[in-house]
């Protein structure tokens, strides 16, 4: 298991770092500058700190979908934008300050709630790469169909 204490340690660094409070990075306003900073955010919490999606988008009062979103997003932006570069390096300098205490301990059984919820996470993600594949080929179909 995580240790919450530091979980929380770790997502209070990076809010310093990135300008801003723990209550409006968990907040639900839309602004784009906030949504940013937790898109970058859940991104390095399921990446980096390996959270289910569930568990990361507890952490910041989302759902695993918007979770999904976040990472594709990040995924798209992160070297386009160099304000979101600059955020998730911060997000990267925190979770190298706190990653000794943040590792999740292998040594204690999941339960088998645990052990589902991860299933369910590993089909979710492969199931958005298979969708994004197929749409890649659909539309490469479509093309030389008209050619």
């Amino acid at each position: 298991m995580i240790n919450k204490n530091s979980l929380n340690y770790f997502i209070a660094d990076y809010c310093t770092k990135a300008n801003t409070t723990i209550e409006e990075l968990k907040s639900k306003t839309r602004k784009r500058d906030v949504v940013d900073k937790r898109m970058i955010i859940a991104y390095v919490l399921r990446k980096k700190v390996g959270l289910t999606l569930i568990h990361t988008g507890n952490c910041l009062n989302k759902d695993h979908a918007t979770v999904i979103h976040y990472i594709k997003s990040t995924e798209r932006f992160l070297d386009v934008y160099p304000h979101i570069k600059r955020l998730y390096n911060a997000a990267v300098d925190s979770y190298e300050e706190f990653k000794d205490r943040l590792d999740i301990s292998h040594d204690m059984p999941l339960t088998k709630s645990e052990k589902e919820t991860k299933l369910v996470d590993i089909l979710l993600e492969k199931n958005e790469k298979l969708k994004t594949k197929i749409t890649k080929l659909e539309k490469e179909l479509h093309d030389n169909k008209s050619n």
